[in-house]
């Protein structure tokens, strides 16, 4: 394993002046096909690569389709799981689709596979995550976990020791950035946070209706600790994406809070 390669690929992620980081997922396809937001794919990164972000998630084959689009412009996040369609038997069932080889060949900076305790594929998703740690290993690229609790053991996904269960172990697997939803508090955030020895990135979920919402979770989750986002429905569904995306760079990387950010970027008049 070459360390030196794993720190090269981690600072096109995170910025070296902060260590914090503005992701934009756009990896839903390969679960939802062709979802609101991404029908004309690259039209759409053309857009987001404009904003102040600092990468995006995509799976290995989109990272094929539009490199000359993103190419020296951000960090490229390999998404390299997802068999859980949403009209498969169990949305859970979430297996590789890539090896690490592949998105090391196509330019990724990191991969990223889900995970999600409580769900009946506990076990499985955990062995996934350890063998994609191992053979990221050798090929010096960080791995990314995303660890959202579910059903039947872990209902609430909100919960902040079903949260933590989740991020800690995923720490423990050897993943290099865990990506977790927000507890909506701040303090009970934090302690997820201090417990977790690796970044912790929030995630974005549906589409809500109320932006304002989201960018204060974000703003909260940042004060808590937190070293970034990545969002991907509540960006790429807005009206103004390339707007959104901007706001969260300024709570990310500027100390905005969410209704200065807004302001800011044209979101709140």
């Amino acid at each position: 394993m070459s360390f030196a390669g794993k720190q090269i690929r981690l600072s096109r992620i995170f910025r070296r002046d902060d260590g914090k980081t503005v992701i934009i997922a756009v990896d839903h396809g390969r679960r939802y096909g062709a979802i609101q937001g991404l029908e004309r794919f690259a039209d759409r990164i053309k857009e987001l690569v404009r904003a102040d972000i600092d990468a995006l998630m995509m799976t290995p084959a989109m990272i094929e389709k539009v490199f000359e689009i993103v190419s020296g412009k951000v960090g490229l996040i390999a998404r390299i799981d997802g068999t859980g369609g949403i009209h498969s038997r169990d949305e859970t069932d979430d297996r590789l689709i890539s090896s690490v080889k592949r998105a090391v060949a196509v330019g990724a900076d990191a991969v990223a596979v889900m995970v999600y305790p409580g769900s009946d594929n506990e076990n499985m998703l955990w062995e996934k995550l350890a063998l994609v740690v191992e053979e990221a290993y050798e090929y010096g690229i960080p791995v990314l976990a995303e660890a959202v609790p579910r059903p039947p053991r872990l209902p609430d996904k909100f919960d902040p020791e079903a949260i933590l269960y989740g991020a800690r172990i995923s720490a423990e697997l050897g993943a290099d950035i865990v990506k977790i939803p927000s507890t909506g508090s701040r303090e009970s955030f934090r302690k997820i946070i201090e417990s977790t020895p690796v970044p912790v990135v929030v995630l974005g979920g549906p589409k809500v209706d109320s932006l304002e919402k989201i960018l204060r979770i974000v703003w909260e989750s940042m004060k808590a600790g937190a070293k970034g986002v990545a969002i991907g429905r509540n960006v790429f569904q807005h009206d103004s994406p390339v707007k959104v995306a901007n706001a969260l760079s300024l709570i990310v990387h500027e100390n905005y809070n969410h209704l200065e950010a807004m302001k800011k970027t044209g979101l709140l008049t």
